[in-house]
């Protein structure tokens, strides 16, 4: 990497890192906090899993407006914006009075959050090339397995805070993880750029090297036509079959842990494990090279739910989420650098919005089946096993990085 894109990096992927862990936490911590909520607002496993779900028919609906917006308004106020709003409404999810409230709040979380993931992805495609932005995705994505690894011991202990200044301890949760968003809204203001040409601290040199390597690049991607949309239309089905894995992982980890006999306080450490693994996995992922380790990642993947719905028992079970979470985080990496690959700048923010937007069609599938199945069977493992089975499909169905056209170097790389 050219001592220009370590500047670039460096001054933008670890703060994008910071919010988009905020953002992860924010949108999963209710598997936690559903520990003792779920009871205090009699709230069924089916509820739980629409109500994980349903941030997602909210992020859905409004992804490509949000992403519009994002051209419209710049970066720097738009995800500004996001993070105020969904930190308010990650705020007032500690106060909600009942079943109905619940789902609305989380519906508007999703709302608020829609812009936020693809506008990175977006934003970056600004700044790097695509020989240079695979690596460096791989990098910001590994905020995920790090902010629940980080995220779940912490939230396991803020619910022991049960009835300090007359709150139950899931409101604490919501409470104290909601405001770093509202905080980092106002931080992003001040430190991100609208793009490369309101960048302060890169030189007219290093803007105009940047412009020549983008426009390469775009022009590269251009010449791939019609195929470009077909391939895109694959990555759709692909990621839908992913999300339901992640989401299943994401939003029921905690209380398969909890149903196998981890106490409460317990379950945040146990958790951390499997996302310790995820991150390893991740960063690895994001430097392979060779033909056909996307779909590798997701049997692997696959082979990990099936090891949970097999062996149930604590000890088993942990070795298995933690090969289920290497599998399945190790995809995004390897699935994003094959999907941004095939497109241009001009038309990845489109593009990159309709394929998170049918992944998070997906995403309210997997918690809502995995909810579902349970109260029809009194079990887990059927939605482990279903989940498992849309893994191999989304193997078959994959594009690898391989098939993607060969990308334009960067000069100096």
């Amino acid at each position: 990497m050219s001592p220009l894109y370590r500047k670039i990096v460096g001054r933008l992927v670890p703060f994008l890192m910071l919010l988009y862990m905020v953002a992860f936490l924010d949108r999963v911590n209710i598997s936690f906090a559903a520990l003792t909520m779920n009871r205090d607002l009699g709230i069924s496993e089916s509820l739980y899993g629409f109500a994980a779900g349903v941030f997602f028919l909210g992020y859905c609906l409004f992804e490509v407006p949000a992403n519009m917006m994002l051209a419209r308004v710049g970066a720097r106020r738009w995800i500004a914006l996001l993070l105020v709003v969904w930190g308010a409404i990650s705020l007032s999810t500690a106060f909600v009075p009942n079943r109905a409230v619940y789902v609305a709040a989380r519906f508007l979380l999703g709302v608020a959050e829609a812009g936020f993931y693809p506008g990175v992805l977006f934003y970056l495609t600004l700044w790097l090339p695509r020989s240079v932005r695979a690596r460096v995705m791989a990098l910001f994505m590994l905020a995920i397995p790090v902010s629940s690894c980080i995220g779940s011991p912490i939230s396991s202990h803020i619910l022991l805070m049960d009835q300090v200044a007359g709150l139950k301890g899931w409101q604490w949760l919501f409470l104290l993880e909601g405001s770093p968003a509202v905080l980092l809204g106002i931080a992003t203001w001040f430190v991100l750029a609208d793009g490369p040409e309101s960048a302060h601290w890169l030189s007219r040199t290093e803007k105009d090297e940047l412009a020549n390597e983008l426009r390469s690049g775009a022009q590269a991607a251009d010449n791939a036509g019609g195929a470009v949309w077909l391939a895109i239309v694959r990555d759709s089905v692909a990621y839908f079959l992913f999300s339901t894995a992640l989401y299943g992982l994401t939003f029921w980890l905690p209380k398969i842990l909890s149903a196998a006999g981890v106490s409460r306080s317990a379950t945040g450490w146990w958790a951390a494990a499997p996302y310790a693994a995820a991150a390893v996995a991740m960063f690895l992922a994001g430097r392979a090279r060779g033909r056909g380790w996307l779909r590798v990642m997701y049997l692997v993947g696959a082979a990990g739910y099936a090891g949970v719905a097999l062996l149930p028992a604590r000890a088993e079970a942990l070795a298995s989420f933690s090969v289920a979470a290497a599998g399945v985080f190790a995809v995004m990496p390897l699935f994003w650098s094959a999907a941004t690959s095939r497109m241009s700048s001009r038309m990845a923010g489109p593009a990159i919005a309709i394929i998170n937007s049918v992944g998070a069609v997906g995403a309210f599938a997997g918690p809502f089946a995995m909810g579902w199945l349970h109260d029809a069977t009194r079990s887990y493992s059927t939605g482990l096993w279903a989940i498992a089975a849309c893994l191999v499909l989304g193997a078959l169905v994959a594009s690898d990085t391989s098939t993607a056209p060969e990308p334009v170097r960067a000069r100096a790389e």
